[in-house]
């Protein structure tokens, strides 16, 4: 009785090993096959690396620019947290306490906070007109 005639009576798996001759020579294929792959990919990767290397422009240099001018190069990183907080807020206590033009050729120029908030309490907040609720939209389809 063989596997096919076994199987409808009941057997559902197959009561025979593979044979070693045909799963070793498969094997084989596949192992050779792979080799031949990789001798071939191997050198086209290594050709076409060396093709883009040439071809491509030098390295931004604004690392070197910046060791040559004695900055450090690595990332800048927070040593002390308080510290850096520390120098943080006096850029913006002297920001917020100073007179600066902003727009000199508009007339646009930066009070200390202080004095603006003071002036703000002298004259109150400025009033901005408000515009009637009927006559503020034109009508959406035009007239006729």
């Amino acid at each position: 009785m063989t596997a096919h005639e076994n199987h409808g009576k009941g057997g559902a798996y197959e009561k025979t090993d593979a044979r070693f001759g045909p799963t070793l020579r498969a094997g084989l294929y596949i192992l050779g096959t792979m080799f031949l792959v990789a001798a071939i990919v191997v050198p086209l990767y290594r050709l076409f690396l060396r093709e883009q290397t040439a071809s491509q422009r030098p390295a931004a240099s604004e690392l070197q620019d910046r060791a040559a001018a004695g900055e450090p190069v690595g990332p800048r990183l927070v040593v002390s947290e308080p510290k850096a907080l520390a120098v943080f807020r006096a850029r913006e206590n002297a920001l917020l306490g100073s007179y600066a033009w902003v727009e000199k050729d508009r007339g646009i120029a930066r009070i200390p906070i202080d004095e603006a908030m003071r002036i703000v309490a002298e004259r109150g907040l400025p009033a901005f007109p408000v515009a009637e609720a009927g006559a503020a939209k034109p009508a959406a389809g035009g007239s006729r």
